[in-house]
């Protein structure tokens, strides 16, 4: 930490990121400053009660005085290269650094990092899980908690299973995990990248870093994870397949079984240990089973670790059955294709409940899906209007509309009481309409369909 010794350094966000950053940098005899957008005066105040003069606080309009000050800058995701200010400070030459970056500076654990749009949150999930086998493993990053908020607890000899994001990556240098996983590449976060190709470009960022003996693992029906599409070629690439096809230098399924092919060694693993339901899953658990061979878990350990993985919070989850009517909290659905996923996975009778915070992605393939699987749907939040159009576009008149959750889930329930099937939250669309988060949501979600009289 010597380099950060006396310095200036700016601090942009104080949600759970940029507090936790913070907190990280007082004890290093370093000076932050916290740039906060939009705070009403109320909270600021709190703000400076909380700060007790260990900090400052810089608010709007105070943020473009704070800037030139400034000896390095440390971003919150969710606060992106574009901004004017952040523009300023690297228009100044002052260094621009994700939370990720810092934190990865000052990690001693072996990194494994999983990034993709869908179903990266759960296959860290399951990479902790399985990982933990061998010893202490951390479960961090864009799943809930920052990186930099447990480099406490971390030995060198731990492994941290880490989600990364295409937020996070804007703002990367130096950052190299030691396995990079990638899941798959759909549009998302438009809003904020402009294009898939940044998108995609972004999300590669990840191996830009990585050294011989390293190893990156993705998607082989994903072509804008294609080994020659990567900038850095001296990792060493493996993939993965879920579908028919030629063996791969990675993990394939053939027969029911996994097939496992590192180049020294080869194995089988039953395909029936992974519990989870849907092919997308199995594609989790072949970037799982790579990296966990690669680290030295044994394949009959793999297999135990994969039997008694019960899944994540808020995707597909499970949570009540009763009265021949099953409620699944996909609330984890943040865009389109992750609702697709979880429709590709729904059997018999289905009453989706669909909307959110629009991220003004394409909806045509979702509602083919829609029109194949759901026999009613319920439409809620900023979003409603814009996928009614859609639906009716695509010939599906079987919706209506619920204020919220406490009138979606009933309207719901409805169309399947009688006949027995499914209600599924899973909206196709962030949460920050209605909500803070999409764990927020599908709490809410979990807490009605608790109280549900059937």
């Amino acid at each position: 930490m010597n380099e950060w010794l006396g310095r200036r350094v700016g601090v942009y966000g104080y949600g759970r990121t940029g507090r936790a950053c913070v907190e990280f940098l007082l004890p290093h005899l370093v000076n932050p400053v916290v740039l906060v957008d939009g705070v009403h005066e109320e909270q600021r105040t709190a703000y400076r009660t909380e700060a007790a003069g260990r900090f400052e606080f810089a608010f709007d309009e105070e943020i473009s005085q704070q800037v030139p000050r400034l000896d390095s800058l440390v971003l919150s995701p969710g606060v992106p290269l574009a901004n004017p200010r952040v523009r300023a400070a690297m228009e100044r030459g002052i260094p621009v650094i994700s939370e990720l970056e810092l934190a990865y500076r000052y990690c001693p654990g072996y990194i494994v990092a999983v990034t993709g749009t869908n179903g990266k949150s759960t296959t860290t999930k399951m990479l902790g899980h399985v990982l933990s086998a061998l010893g202490p493993t951390h479960v961090l990053g864009n799943i809930g908690m920052p990186l930099i908020a447990n480099l406490g607890t971390i030995t060198q000899d731990d492994f941290v299973a880490l989600e990364v994001s295409s937020f996070q990556l804007e703002a990367v240098d130096r950052f190299a995990p030691r396995i990079a996983i990638f899941t798959n590449l759909t549009p998302d976060h438009l809003d904020r990248h402009g294009t898939i190709t940044e998108y995609a470009r972004l999300k590669r960022r990840m191996t830009d870093r990585m050294e011989r003996g390293s190893f990156v693992v993705t998607n082989a029906m994903c072509p804008e994870f294609s080994p020659e599409r990567f900038t850095n070629q001296d990792p060493l690439f493996l993939q993965y397949r879920s579908t028919p096809g030629n063996r791969l230098h990675g993990a394939w399924v053939a027969n029911r079984q996994i097939n496992v092919d590192l180049g020294a060694e080869q194995w089988e693993i039953p395909l029936e240990c992974i519990k989870l339901p849907g092919w997308h899953n199995v594609e989790n658990a072949l970037a799982v089973i790579i990296a966990a061979l690669l680290v030295g878990v044994s394949p009959e350990t793999v297999a135990e670790r994969l039997a008694t993985f019960t899944g994540y919070e808020h995707r597909i989850e499970l949570c009540r059955r009763e009265a021949r009517v099953a409620f699944y909290n996909d609330s984890k659905a943040t865009n389109p294709e992750a609702t697709i996923t979880a429709l590709k996975a729904m059997d018999g009778p289905l009453a989706l409940i669909l909307g959110g915070r629009d991220k003004m992605t394409d909806l045509g393939e979702m509602t083919g899906w829609v029109k194949r699987k759901a026999v009613h749907v319920v439409l809620i939040g900023e979003a409603a209007e814009r996928f009614e159009q859609a639906l009716r576009e695509a010939g599906y008149n079987g919706y209506e509309f619920a204020a919220g959750l406490e009138d979606a889930v009933p309207k719901a329930l409805a169309a399947v009481r009688v006949s027995g099937g499914t209600v599924l939250l899973s909206p196709g669309c962030a949460s920050f309409d209605q909500y803070s988060g999409y764990e927020a949501r599908g709490d809410h979600f979990k807490a009605i369909v608790a109280g549900l009289v059937l």
